[in-house]
């Protein structure tokens, strides 16, 4: 019979939740203050949908 081992799943799992808020938070430090028409400036130059990158940068870590 075969063992199960769960943490060989939870694991690739957490180090992607951890990468995931890591980057939004770094989203948030850069642009949380930023003024909404320099965000949308922003998105414009980068090829975001308009508020893109609000949503991304408040998205919880669990979500893609």
């Amino acid at each position: 019979m075969a063992t199960h081992h769960p943490q060989r799943h939870a694991l690739p799992l957490v180090s992607t939740w951890f990468r995931r808020a890591r980057r939004r938070r770094q989203l948030r430090n850069e642009f949380g203050e930023a003024s909404p028409q320099w965000l949308a400036r922003m998105e414009r130059d980068v090829g975001l949908p308009p508020g893109g990158l609000a949503r991304e940068m408040h998205k919880p870590f669990w979500t893609r």
